[in-house]
């Protein structure tokens, strides 16, 4: 009876909210983004009009609209607002941006009390998005608001659902209905028509709310506390273009509900974000900055963008603090203590360290909720770094996708797992990824909801709030030691594989540029030598973390977003190539000119290397002699002469850590002769570290190492197998890979040869050719070392296949039931026998640049130059190299996909194969992951003349991260990592004169002072520990 009543009500009441309603039917318009449209000094005469409803159809299409209008009689002296329908605009009143238009938003306030002749220009930038179908602008209004009608109409529609949650004769279904039954008392005897309707409005509203506060309140214990947010994501089913108005969209509303409702708050994370609205909507970044000051507007986070946190290094993930921060600061006068990462697809072991050193408490996920094997058995937890590290962190019942309606806030309750220890949870809310944020309804929820019988108690709050309060009852809360593994995601480890392979080798690009740069800036000897690139690497950085937000660096995007992406990449490379070419020139001469040939090769890492550089010159010579700069004989193979240009491949010996080492080639009469290593025949190769036997489809049948002595490949089995899988998963092609998914192998590639490509004294290169029925070529060339034990796959790729997942296979004679990961600052050790549901639902998982399998005494690593998904079951370790799934579908990405599949095309990528003796510590395995991904650098027609070693550590645990400028001065910031989870004391001495060092946290406050003595300076790591040092060359 009572439900039945308010059903019948509540259409009037609904009407009550507009009783004053004048048609907008004529706009003037015009195709595209015509610049300045919303400038009330724009002549529009020109534009064309069209009447309301119009229609248009177009993929990405900007439309702008522009009217006028005068205050009628009628709306003198009352409260006025525009309603606009439309799927996804942004309003401009009077020539400033007001707000964002779409679902969700379609009511704009213009003024307390309307004047006469008091007028208003309306100007309309909408965007079709990505909608295929049609586009509508199908309603404009002006109207006179009753907002306390609104109020009451979301009040009583929020009590209509919560009676629907209730159960059917409980109490808290009696309380909710007794609820309603009053308040419609003061409705129910007046008409909807009459004068006297407004004031019963008003008073039920007064008794509803008083009610709420006073009289029906709930007896359930707890507190969820609130959050208004909007989660925004740089690009993902749209442009960083579109996302600079989709964030000046949810900016400007929340700016308005913040004004109409005095007591709430907002909170936004990313940098990236606010940066974007600054430069296009500055007036709109004055007024976040206001609502700052006043406490009302929470900057979370502190990160340029919230970014993927499995496949970025640890290096990339401090700079996207770092620069988050430093904008914050600047802009804000403000920094964060709650890192706030709610929808990244993972979390690596060693982020607590990561996040503590950069000066965050507190750690807020929903990730762990999307879980389709296990259940994460936490809420609210301390989350165990590798190091020991703890974060509080708070992964709330529902996650960013809530909202602030009944079955929700239940459901964050119901759902709590840790009611006893800490009666205290989060819910937030509010409309992302272009819904534009939050809306008044939902504050008016939020008014009836606090303590309404049948929920818990909430309250509106913020990050740092909450967790203030969740802080004094942490100490009983438990410890989850291990990764946060996201299990319905493990597809992002390897979709849009040119991506990840671009991401690898920026990030190289960017330590070495760099290191080099600050070198030089210590030893150039010219002015411009000793310049810091400042502007030049933040740049590099800024772009490169940029594409590092999770839904790009993922691969889940909609491919115009990657068109984006690969222009950065190639600025990113612009950049750095040029930055380290001006610094490596403070340390090298220039050649004499003579019939010599001369190069320098630099080593950018810690270790000493003897490594393989190919060299190309310009002779018509046969022969050549080539030497180093100490007159010793270097081992070289001719490898090609193509129009004039000679390329050989030398073999550099001791090439010391940070430092050069110069040759020349000669040429010399005479006829090259040199003895070749390798021994063939039928399929079988032998090298001086190998025998290797080739089956008829290209498989290694078996790889003995002579020097162990032992077969390496599973008896019967083929490694280095290509394989591939259809992969089609139930929903979501781009994020999942379909569990179960090597039960449907398809064996897409048939060899069509192989061939010894190359053969000489220092390499052998074996090419095989690959085709599949599709028109997918895969070429692949192995290369034997004669002094290295490594044996590389250069892979190209043309790759033609859909939903289709390549891995490259080894089965090994090794028994072990573990595997190691390599992570970010650290290392995983997982089973390789899963019997825990936990385990089993690992089937793929993320790595950096290796993985390894071992015994005591031996083992084999896989190394790779820009992958990052594998798996480790038994003894067979599998890398994933590619897999095509099918794009986003725009609009519905978790229902559809869409009619594209990703990574088409050419594919050009490098993973090795190490056979080590010992464990893979022992195997010096990180040495040899480093030295595939940050190759030696050769300067041509160069003699060195570095003639000290700037830094050497003495121990080959420790690991340099970064030498770069600080950020507040002109000192030098050294990061370090221990990278074999042990304690380690570890001396750095250097080649140039270091004053005094200051320990740093991450974001580069100064820690403690420390000592520098004879030019060294020891360290004590705690295992993965990462340490920051500041060098001061001068007296403060």
């Amino acid at each position: 009876m009572t439900v039945d009543l308010l059903d019948q009500i509540l259409p009037h009441v609904k009407d009550a909210i507009y009783p004053e309603r004048r048609p907008l039917p004529i706009w003037k318009f015009k195709d595209g983004d015509v610049p300045a449209a919303q400038s009330s000094s724009l002549r529009d005469q020109a534009w064309p009009s069209t009447q309301i409803p119009y229609q248009w159809i177009g993929d990405n299409k900007t439309i702008w609209f522009r009217h006028e209008v005068t205050i009628p009689p009628g709306f003198i002296g009352k409260p006025v607002a525009v309603l606009l329908e439309i799927p996804e605009a942004l309003l401009f009143v009077d020539g400033k941006l007001c707000q964002g238009l779409d679902v969700h938003h379609k009511e704009s306030y213009l003024t307390e009390k309307g004047r006469s002749h008091q007028s208003f220009l309306f100007a309309i930038r909408a965007s079709s998005g990505r909608k295929r179908g049609i586009n509508s602008f199908s309603n404009a209004e002006l109207v006179v608001i009753n907002r306390t009608a609104r109020a009451l109409y979301n009040g009583l529609t929020t009590l209509r659902d919560l009676d629907k949650l209730a159960s059917h004769g409980s109490q808290e279904s009696k309380d909710v209905r007794e609820l309603i039954r009053r308040t419609l008392i003061f409705l129910k005897y007046f008409k909807p028509e009459g004068e006297e309707y407004p004031n019963a409005i008003g008073r039920a509203y007064k008794f509803l709310t008083t009610s709420v506060e006073n009289e029906f309140k709930t007896t359930i214990p707890g507190m969820v506390h609130l959050i208004a947010q909007s989660r925004l994501d740089p690009a993902w089913l749209w442009t960083i273009q579109e996302t600079n108005h989709k964030a000046a969209a949810t900016f400007s509303n929340a700016l308005r509900v913040l004004e109409e409702f005095p007591g709430s708050t907002f909170t936004q994370s990313q940098a990236f974000l606010y940066e974007l609205t600054g430069r296009s909507y500055p007036d709109v970044l004055r007024l976040v900055k206001l609502k700052v000051a006043e406490g009302r507007w929470e900057p979370v986070g502190s990160m340029w963008v919230e970014p993927d946190c499995n496949i970025p290094g640890g290096e990339s993930l401090i700079r996207n603090i770092l620069l988050g921060k430093k904008y914050f600061k600047a802009e804000f006068g403000s920094d964060s203590s709650v890192a706030w990462l709610p929808d990244s697809p993972g979390f690596a072991s060693n982020l607590p360290q990561i996040l503590r050193k950069s000066g965050f408490s507190f750690f807020f996920t929903a990730k762990p909720l999307k879980n389709d094997k296990t259940k994460f058995p936490h809420n609210s937890f301390w989350w165990e770094g590798l190091d020991g590290t703890r974060i509080l962190s708070h992964v709330p019942p529902v996650g960013p996708e809530g909202q602030l309606e009944p079955k929700d806030i239940k459901k964050a309750w119901d759902d709590f797992t840790q009611k006893e220890e800490t009666p205290l949870a989060a819910q937030t809310f509010g409309f992302g990824n272009g819904g534009g944020g939050i809306s008044a309804d939902q504050m008016e929820t939020g008014k009836v909801i606090e303590t309404i019988s049948g929920l818990s108690p909430s309250k509106t709050s913020n990050a740092r709030d909450f967790f203030t309060a969740l802080e004094l009852q942490a100490k009983a809360l438990p410890v989850w030691d291990k990764e946060l593994y996201v299990e319905k995601n493990r597809g992002t480890y390897s979709t849009q594989a040119w991506i990840k392979h671009e991401n690898r080798g920026c990030e190289s690009l960017l330590y070495q540029s760099e290191l080099y740069a600050s070198l030089a800036g210590i030893m150039g000897k010219s002015p411009q030598a000793r310049r810091y690139p400042v502007k030049e690497l933040e740049r590099a950085w800024s772009l490169l973390i940029q594409n590092q937000s999770k839904e790009i660096i993922s691969g889940t995007s909609i491919s115009d977003v990657y068109k984006d992406s690969r222009n950065d990449f190639a600025e990113i490379r612009t950049l750095g190539d040029k930055i380290i070419d001006r610094s490596l020139s403070a340390f090298v001469e220039p050649a004499r000119k003579s019939k010599d040939f001369s190069f320098t090769a630099f080593n950018a890492l810690e270790h000493e290397r003897n490594e393989y550089v190919e060299v190309s010159f310009t002779s018509s010579e046969k022969c050549f002699t080539v030497k180093d700069n100490e007159g010793n004989l270097v081992e070289h193979q001719f490898l090609d002469r193509s129009r004039g240009t000679v390329t050989l491949l030398c073999y550099l010996r001791s090439i010391q850590p940070f430092s050069s080492k110069s040759f020349v080639v000669t040429p010399v009469p005479g006829k090259a002769e040199a003895p070749e290593p390798w021994k063939t025949s039928n399929r079988i190769i032998e090298s001086p570290f190998y025998r290797i036997r080739l089956d008829k489809k290209g498989g290694i049948s078996s790889l003995y190492d002579r020097q162990l002595r032992r077969e390496l490949v599973e008896h019967g089995k083929r490694a280095n197998l290509l394989q591939t899988f259809k992969d089609v998963p139930e929903q979501a092609d781009v994020w999942e890979l379909e569990p179960g998914f090597d039960r449907h192998k398809l064996d897409s590639f048939v060899l069509r040869s192989f061939a010894f490509a190359e053969t000489g004294p220092l390499r052998a290169r074996i090419r095989f050719e690959y085709r599949s029925d599709r028109g997918s070529s895969i070429i692949q060339d192995m290369m034997l070392y004669h002094h290295e034990k490594r044996i590389d796959f250069a892979t190209r790729v043309n790759w033609r296949e859909q939903r289709t997942l390549l891995k490259a296979v080894f089965p090994l004679n090794i028994k072990s039931h573990v595997a190691t990961f390599e992570t970010q600052f650290g290392v995983i050790v997982r089973t390789t026998r899963p019997k825990e549901d936990i385990d089993k639902a690992k089937f793929e998982v993320p790595i950096q640049q290796w993985f390894d399998f071992s015994e005591p005494k031996l083992g084999v690593s896989i190394l790779n130059d820009g992958k990052y998904g594998c798996d480790a079951l038994h003894n067979v370790l599998r890398l994933t190299l590619i897999r095509s799934p099918l794009y986003p579908h725009p609009h519905e990405p978790w229902r559809l996909n869409d009619d594209k599949c990703t990574d088409q095309g050419e594919h050009r990528f490098t993973y090795s194969l190490y056979p080590h003796s010992g464990d893979w510590k022992k195997g010096r395995t990180i040495q040899q992951a480093r030295s595939l991904n940050i190759p030696l650098r050769i300067v041509e027609n160069s003699i060195g003349t570095m003639r000290t070693t700037p830094l050497e550590l003495s121990k080959p645990n420790v690991i340099v991260s970064c030498l770069k400028k600080a950020e507040d001065s002109d000192d030098l910031v050294l990061r370090l990592y221990e990278s074999f989870g042990e304690s380690t004391d570890c001396a750095v001495k250097f080649g140039f004169t270091v004053k005094s060092a200051v320990e740093c946290d991450l974001t580069e406050n100064q820690l403690k002072q420390m000592k520098v003595s004879k030019g060294k300076l020891a360290l004590r790591f705690k295992p993965f520990e990462i340490k920051t040092v500041k060098l001061i060359f001068r007296k403060k």
